[in-house]
């Protein structure tokens, strides 16, 4: 787990634009102090072996025009004062230097001894009476590696100053570059749903940032517009619904209000006013869940599942008697809810009516207890695959058997979500599924 949020927030470090101009800025710095030092050690070490090579060619080569002029100068005066020089003749050179020394042509050379480093410059074109003479003179330059070493530690020193300075700079300049972008980020955050929104363009330059505003701008402009159409809609729908439905509740208890009438027609009768009932009930909770309102009781009233349940076991009396199916309440302790009866309602008759309705033969049993309620049946029921997908719009298990639109759990899971409720269905120990709704 440790594990995961470290790379994470490495992948979140590397992703965001602040991150990227400091890491562009360090790399660029850390290239080009790189380049610089390398090219300065090397041009350095060039010019000093080409400094000194030429200066002691030029000494030997002026003491060798003195000598070949007069050959006293050769116990008179040194080669150079600041190098080994050797004068010898071919017959003697073994006396004086190695015998591989022989083999160097004229000019310049640098030869490693006894893990030392040296620059030899040799000079053959000079005699003296008619008699070769060769000059030498040794230089030795190994206190240049000392120096070198000297200067890496001065360009690592310099190169940690250049990158702290490089980083910075980048800081200063990321701030600057990205404050446009963080105004508006900040801007959009305080934004809530009360909030009236204003363009966001005119805060801005009509740069990158600028285009991103108006393109904001445009597309909260069309959601702001969907939104109005929506709730004008959900509104004047509500609306309409409620007159024909008041209508049908007046009609139905003139009815019911006529002595003569017979039970097997009041029985009708009871059935269209539940179901006018449940049609207003659906329609206040259909507009809740479009306004994304919580709507609850004041004061201390409170909702009863247990009455609910009956009343929607009731209406189902009809299909019941259809099939050899049959519907058990158990009440384990009295359940208040803090929710519209609507709501409750809605809820519970989906929950309810789904398994009723995928229970060929068997019992459904509905459990009250505490703080929440259990629906079971012995159903067809669903694979472990499909239970995930069971709150999902417009899915049906078994689409190729079943009827209906696929937007009943759907509802169910939207109004828990709005009331902090928690619903879950699962498999139980008979072939049907398990529906706990926890208040």
């Amino acid at each position: 787990m440790a594990l995961d949020t470290t790379s994470l927030i490495r992948m979140n470090f590397r992703s965001s634009i602040k991150s990227r101009i400091i890491i562009g800025f360090l790399a660029f710095s850390t290239i080009l102090t790189t380049l610089f030092a390398i090219s300065s050690l090397s041009i350095r070490q060039s010019l000093q072996t080409d400094l000194i090579a030429q200066t002691i060619q030029e000494d030997l080569d002026s003491y060798m025009l003195r000598v070949s002029s007069n050959p006293n100068v050769i116990r008179e005066e040194p080669i150079s004062t600041n190098v080994v020089g050797i004068i010898t003749t071919p017959d003697n050179f073994h006396l004086d230097l190695p015998l591989h020394y022989s083999e160097l042509s004229e000019g310049t050379h640098i030869l490693t001894e006894d893990s030392k480093k040296f620059i030899v410059a040799v000079n053959k074109s000079h005699k003296i009476e008619e008699q070769p003479v060769w000059g030498y003179i040794k230089y030795d330059i190994s206190h240049m590696g000392q120096n070198n070493q000297s200067l890496l530690i001065a360009f690592g020193a310099m190169f940690l100053v250049f990158l702290l300075l490089a980083y910075l700079l980048a800081i200063y300049v990321s701030k600057k570059a990205l404050k446009p972008l963080s105004k508006l980020a900040s801007m959009l955050e305080h934004l809530t749903a009360d909030t009236h929104l204003e363009p966001l363009a005119p805060h801005f330059h009509e740069d990158e940032v600028g285009k991103i505003a108006t393109a904001l701008d445009a597309y909260a402009q069309k959601l702001t517009d969907y939104v109005i159409r929506d709730k004008e809609f959900n509104a004047d729908v509500s609306h309409e619904l409620r007159t024909p439905l008041t209508v049908i509740r007046s009609t139905v208890e003139l009815i019911k209000s006529n002595p003569n009438i017979t039970p097997k027609e009041l029985d009708r009768i009871n059935r269209i006013e539940r179901a006018t009932k449940q049609s207003s009930e659906l329609t206040e909770t259909l507009l809740l869940l479009a306004r994304e309102e919580r709507k609850e009781h004041k004061g201390h009233e409170r909702t009863q599942p247990g009455l609910i349940i009956r009343n929607i076991v009731a209406g189902f009396e009809p299909t019941l008697k259809l099939k050899p199916v049959k519907t058990k309440i158990t009440e384990n302790e009295w359940l208040q809810v803090k929710a519209p009866e609507s709501v409750v309602s809605v809820v519970l008759s989906n929950l309810i009516g789904n398994a009723i309705k995928y229970t060929t033969e068997g019992t459904v049993h509905i459990i009250l207890n505490k703080d929440h309620i259990i629906v079971e049946d012995e159903g067809v029921g669903v694979t472990e695959s499909e239970l995930p997908k069971l709150f999902d719009r417009h899915y049906r298990a078994g689409k190729s058997n079943s009827k209906g639109s696929g937007l009943g759990l759907a509802i169910v899971k939207r109004l828990c979500d709005l009331y902090n409720w928690k619903i879950e269905i699962k498999r139980n120990k008979t072939t049907g599924l398990s529906a706990k709704l926890t208040f």
